[in-house]
């Protein structure tokens, strides 16, 4: 049977509000597209052009800023691991300082 490594839940919660995070950066500027494209057409009459081509733009755009994001947050954690500073550990640094 294969041991298992212990479970990291700080590592876990991490992974789990980014990828609610990802869900929410993809899907706002898509509502966004819908919303503010309706309202044009509604006010040129135009339905459903500029809804179409907005919608279009944010569905594309959202996933690709989503995923720079993510590439760059998760560069940074690693970077940071890298270095052995762990979560908090600036903070401290930074209040023993003051406390001086």
């Amino acid at each position: 049977m294969k041991s298992r490594k212990p479970t990291d839940w700080k590592d876990m919660a991490w992974a789990l509000a980014l990828a609610t995070q990802v869900g929410g950066a993809i899907a706002v500027p898509v509502l966004l597209g819908l919303a503010v494209g309706w309202w044009i057409d509604r006010q040129l009459n135009t339905l459903p052009l500029v809804t179409l081509l907005l919608t279009l733009i944010a569905t594309i755009g959202g996933p690709v800023l989503a995923y720079r994001w993510v590439t760059t947050a998760v560069a940074s954690r690693m970077e940071r691991r890298e270095q052995g500073v762990k979560e908090g550990e600036e903070v401290k640094e930074e209040v023993k300082k003051e406390e001086d």
